[in-house]
């Protein structure tokens, strides 16, 4: 029967006090014999530590034992990170070149230890893990490319991105076109570039896997900003719906008729901000209704131009940092119905009410406001209805209009 001791660096013996066993020759223990195993991790780490393990075997004399590997005893594995373990082998060999090799492997099923052997080394061999994945890549502002993360898979396997992980990129994404089968928007991948066009991926193409680890590039183009395709009423409610949640703008592919849908708050945050992008694309928003019935004060962000307590009735509220450009709302209709007197102003303009750092070109807005009622601490209502944007000095861009009519119905 064999007792085995573990250690790392330190030389200290099972029974107690401190032995040194790093003479060729082992002493005897209470009539056993201690033989000596360094391991040598080349490389790896066990028990976060990377130098070598020694364990002390004492077998009676004229006895014999297998032995284990670091591990074994402690069930923590050795670890080297992207590399697993070939084996343990007595002699390791290195080139002029720095090259190393190992042979002599030992067989932890039949190799054995005997009592008065001298000390014995085994080295850990390693071989790199072969991985196979495909890189979802693109080409930044500056033409360069980059690697904007990878999908591990199986020789043999096609490429597939069941969940979109391309369109990951913060600010970014990913271009999509039609497919004509489902009517869904869908990621476009491609193989690359020749002469500045995108070469379409090609859907046959299988992984060519092989002995070491191989990277297929795929390529995906990214339009700046953070959105969502919309192409149906319900898109377009649900991007609304969820815009202060997750700050999505709108990529529109198909004009969109909102005729009978719900009135909804506009295209805005908690604080009252649209901060992101909508992109027309040439299309209509047809019969959109503004909701003009809040039953909560909306606080300001903005008190040196709008004062304390303003409630902004707007499509987009107060745009910061957004762009909407390339599009046209049509039939729009607003009830001003405010019956909540802890707002002190109400200000109402078809487009947005103040505008930092944004950019509006191309937008078009036309349908009928009407105020019914306005019942604040001041009863003050101000409104431009032949501007896009409330706020002096803001300069909207090229071809934009706007088609107010304007009703107030207030006794």
């Amino acid at each position: 029967m064999c007792i085995a001791c573990i250690f790392a660096g330190l030389l200290t013996a099972c029974g107690g006090g401190e032995t040194d066993y790093t003479s060729g020759s082992a002493p005897y223990a209470n009539g056993h014999t201690g033989v000596e195993v360094v391991f040598e991790l080349e490389g790896g780490v066990y028990q976060n530590t990377d130098r070598h393990v020694r364990m002390y075997y004492y077998i009676p004399e004229d006895g014999e034992t297998l032995i284990a590997p670091p591990g074994e005893y402690s069930g923590r594995d050795i670890i080297r990170q992207n590399y697993h373990i070939t084996g343990w082998y007595k002699t390791r060999n290195e080139s002029a070149d720095g090259t190393v090799t190992y042979s002599d492997a030992w067989d932890f099923t039949k190799d054995r230890i005997k009592s008065g052997d001298e000390s014995l080394t085994l080295y850990c061999g390693w071989a790199p893990n072969v991985v196979y994945t495909y890189e979802i890549c693109y080409f930044d502002e500056s033409g360069t490319e980059q690697v904007y993360t990878s999908i591990e898979t199986k020789e043999g396997m096609p490429f597939t991105d069941t969940s979109n992980l391309a369109d990951g990129r913060k600010g970014f994404t990913a271009k999509r076109e039609k497919n004509e089968e489902t009517g869904k928007y869908e990621i476009v991948y491609y193989k690359g570039k020749e002469g500045g066009n995108w070469i379409p991926w090609d859907e046959t193409f299988t992984h060519p896997g092989g002995e070491v680890s191989t990277a297929v590039k795929v390529y995906v183009e990214y339009l700046k900003g953070d959105f969502v395709y919309v192409s149906t009423a319900d898109e377009f409610m649900s991007a609304v719906s969820g815009f202060a949640r997750s700050g999505n703008g709108v990529y529109l592919t198909e004009d969109i008729d909102l005729t009978g849908e719900k009135a909804i708050r506009g295209f805005r945050d908690n604080a009252g901000k649209f901060t992101s992008v909508f992109f027309g694309n040439g299309h209509t928003v047809t019969g959109l209704t503004l909701d003009g019935k809040p039953n909560y004060p909306v606080i300001s962000s903005e008190q040196a131009l709008l004062g304390d307590k303003a409630l902004c009735v707007s499509l987009f509220g107060n745009l910061d940092g957004a762009t909407i450009s390339d599009v046209t709302f049509t039939d729009v209709t607003l009830e001003v119905d405010v019956s909540y007197n802890q707002i002190n102003d109400v200000f109402v303009a078809p487009l947005a009410v103040l505008a930092k750092d944004s950019t509006v070109e191309k937008v078009h807005v036309d349908g009928s406001f009407t105020i019914k009622k306005v019942d604040t601490g001041s009863d003050k209502l101000i409104a431009e209805y032949n501007k896009l944007v409330w706020q002096e000095g803001f300069t909207v861009g090229a071809d934009c209009s706007v088609d107010i009519e304007y009703q107030d119905n207030r006794s």
